[in-house]
């Protein structure tokens, strides 16, 4: 989940905002990936980039941030971080919002995979195991019965959020004695 503050969000909206700059210890989110943003729903993570420090930032990193001068994108990055945490670093993630709707042309480099919108019909959400058997028994319904329609990749390889789903629906599928 990649957070962002309301008048940020307004600027992701207006389409000015396509990157957002973060200190972590180690990315939360990677390329390829999904990821929810409250008051915007799904956007795709296009690139993560670590950076040597606010040094390395651009006029052009600042725009894509949705901010017309680079001491604006600084001026908000002391606002949000008035130190730099110890053991954090700075990465850009830019980011694709709105998302390509369903049934939408894909762009070229685009894999259908990437889109959790092309699973037609999404297997059991993820659910911690239960050592009670009552809990583990009202998973096994009827619904849940019937096997994932989503077709994998000839090549093996799966999207985070399509490895999320199947493995859901896998625990599903487990004897209601039978625990993780």
């Amino acid at each position: 989940m990649l957070l962002l503050k309301k008048h940020l969000v307004e600027l992701v909206r207006a389409g000015k905002k396509r990157q957002t700059i973060r200190y972590w210890t180690r990315p939360i989110v990677f390329p390829g990936q999904i990821s929810f943003t409250p008051g915007l729903g799904k956007m795709k993570i296009l690139r993560v980039d670590e950076l040597a420090g606010y040094e390395s930032l651009t006029l052009n990193d600042a725009r894509d941030d949705g901010f017309a001068t680079l001491e604006e994108l600084l001026a908000e990055l002391k606002r949000n971080y008035p130190e730099v945490p110890p053991g954090k670093r700075l990465y850009r993630v830019v980011f694709q919002w709105p998302m390509e709707p369903p049934g939408a042309a894909a762009s070229p480099t685009a894999s259908p995979a990437d889109y959790a919108e092309n699973i037609t019909s999404p297997p059991t959400p993820l659910v911690k195991a239960s050592r009670r058997p009552k809990a583990r028994a009202a998973l096994s319904t009827d619904s849940h019965a019937a096997q994932p329609t989503t077709a994998l990749p000839s090549d093996g390889s799966m999207s985070a959020t399509q490895r999320q789903l199947l493995r859901g629906w896998v625990i599903a599928q487990l004897p209601a004695t039978r625990t993780l």
